[in-house]
């Protein structure tokens, strides 16, 4: 399961973005092509971030679906199956979308407010 690493890659990415602050939630876009599993990333998320400052912060994993150029339909398009248009049934390989493995944004913890 490299999901592992992956998670580790994106802990150390944060960290190493917002330093010491504490994180409440971590925006990833994982495309269909990335050859990343998002629920095996769910999954593995808070034994990775376990004692960062990414502890108990959220992973929100936008599923970025896979899309094709159709030369002949001059266009993008979300192919039904491989890289065939669904409208003239073209195949193309001028990937547009689907291969990203992205974090996106960390939206930071709000700093408690002291009472009086």
């Amino acid at each position: 399961m490299h999901e592992v690493s992956i998670a580790r890659a994106i802990v150390s990415a944060v960290v190493d973005a917002v330093g010491d602050q504490a994180v409440e939630s971590v925006e990833v876009a994982v495309g269909a092509l990335s050859g990343v599993a998002p629920v095996a990333l769910e999954f593995v998320w808070d034994v990775t971030t376990s004692g960062t400052t990414l502890d108990g912060a959220a992973l929100v994993v936008d599923r970025v679906p896979t899309t094709v150029f159709c030369r002949r339909c001059d266009r993008v398009v979300a192919p039904d199956l491989g890289f065939v248009c669904p409208t003239c049934g073209e195949i193309s390989t001028d990937v547009r979308s689907g291969r990203e493995l992205d974090v996106r944004r960390a939206r930071l913890r709000e700093p408690a407010v002291p009472r009086p």
